[in-house]
């Protein structure tokens, strides 16, 4: 077996309307209205080498399966002013 590491870093720019909450389960979380927005890795597939190829979470099998090897996952949020 291997460990795999995984990072995702991503910057959005929102309106000034969303706000961070903190969700009653205890999660740090983003509410736009009435929703509450957390993010998850989400891995996509392909079979297609080509450069243009599409990606999906089509394949179930496959995507449960990467899913299943993950021992642990964190995710934080930070909510700045534009400068």
């Amino acid at each position: 077996m291997k460990n795999l590491s995984v990072t995702i870093r991503a910057e959005l720019e929102v309106p000034d309307h969303w706000e961070l909450v903190e969700h009653p389960s205890g999660m740090q979380v983003i509410r736009i209205g009435d929703h509450f927005v957390d993010f998850d890795l989400a891995p996509l597939t392909t079979t297609s080498d080509s450069p243009d190829a599409e990606w999906s979470d089509v394949d179930q099998d496959l995507v449960e399966e990467v899913l299943d090897a993950i021992a642990g996952m964190d995710s934080s949020l930070e909510l700045a002013p534009q400068q």
